[in-house]
Parts: C-alpha cells; structure tokens; sequence
C-alpha cells in the first residue's frame, strides 16, 4: 500500500515583508546618497568663487604691504608695486598708485597679477577715509565713485566708497593694518566678480 503523501502549501509572509522593506530602505538610501552629492557639489561651486576671490585679496594686499621691487619705483619701472618704505607706508608711492595718469588701472591689475577687479582705500581709527593728496583716497577700479563732504569751505573729505556704479555675483573684503604718519591705519582691500 501505498502511502499518500499531503503537502500542506504554507505561505510564508515574514520573508515576503524582509523583501519589501529591504526595498524601501534601499530607495531611501539611494535618494539621501543622492541629495548628499547634489548639495556638496553646489557647496565646492560658491567654495570655488570665495577661494579666487580671497586668494585675490591677499595676493594685492601682500604685494602693496611689500616695499615693491625696485624699491624706489616709478610707474615704468614698477614691477611690484609696493607701498611700503621702512614698514610705513609712503606716500609719494601711494600717490603714484593712487594717480591713474601715473600708473592705469588695467597696468597695475596686471602687476599685481589679480584675477578680479579690486578697489583699496584706507581708514584712520575713526574710519574716516585717508586722503594722501587732495581727494586722492582710492586705488583700483576708476569706476566706483567716492562720497565726499564738505565740512568747510574749500576742504572736500572722502567718505566712502559707493559700489552701486558696478554690478557683482560676489564680493570679498580684506582688512590689513599699517603705520602712516605714526598712526596705525587700515588698508581695506575689496575683491569682486
């Protein structure tokens, strides 16, 4: 006699939910994974900017915080155009800077090797604007218009710098300390794109 063997069909309904979930934390996964990448490579592109922009505005301020070479230059022989003698700044080189007829913006952007355009003023302890020779009180773009005052007849004082003439994506700004006239001033150093 033969034997009849019964095989009870049975479902079995913990593997069928290890699979679904299994597949759900997988998408989860993937779609976090792939937000992650997405906000780190938009993160590298403004990091990008910032860095040329910086690397920008401690490249002009180190050059102009230097003595240049040749040490006493003019605007043909300038090289590095340094403002600094004896670790004060000079005027009559912060003049030749600051004067385009001695020295033009498109030349001394190219002897600062400077990627972006920039503008340098210089503040007393006040933050009252430095003027080194009638309204002479910028270097850099010949663009951007200075605010001044006038506080008595016949005396014109920069204020400050006024950047809506130009338009920019980014704009870095630099502080720098130095000795003028045996007061400490800041050299601020704007970068843009």
């Amino acid at each position: 006699m033969a034997r009849k063997t019964t095989y009870k069909k049975t479902s079995n309904k913990k593997s069928q939910v290890w699979i679904s979930d299994y597949t759900i934390a997988m998408l989860l996964f993937i779609i976090a994974a792939l937000i992650s990448v997405k906000i780190l490579i938009n993160s590298f592109n403004t990091n990008t900017a910032f860095e040329e922009l910086k690397d920008d505005a401690v490249k002009i301020s180190e050059t102009f915080l230097s003595e240049g070479y040749p040490v006493n230059w003019t605007n043909e022989s300038a090289i590095r155009p340094g403002l600094l003698t004896g670790n004060r700044l000079d005027q009559a080189k912060v003049l030749h800077a600051m004067n385009n007829s001695y020295l033009n913006y498109t030349a001394l952007k190219s002897k600062l090797q400077a990627k972006h355009d920039f503008l340098v003023i210089f503040q007393n302890r006040y933050n009252d604007m430095v003027e080194f020779n009638d309204e002479l009180c910028k270097i850099g773009y010949p663009s951007i218009v200075i605010n001044y005052t006038t506080p008595a007849p016949g005396i014109t004082n920069c204020t400050n710098p006024i950047f809506a003439s130009i338009s920019y994506d980014n704009m870095i700004k630099l502080t720098r300390l130095s000795v003028y006239n045996s007061d400490i001033v800041r050299m601020v150093v704007y970068v843009w794109d």
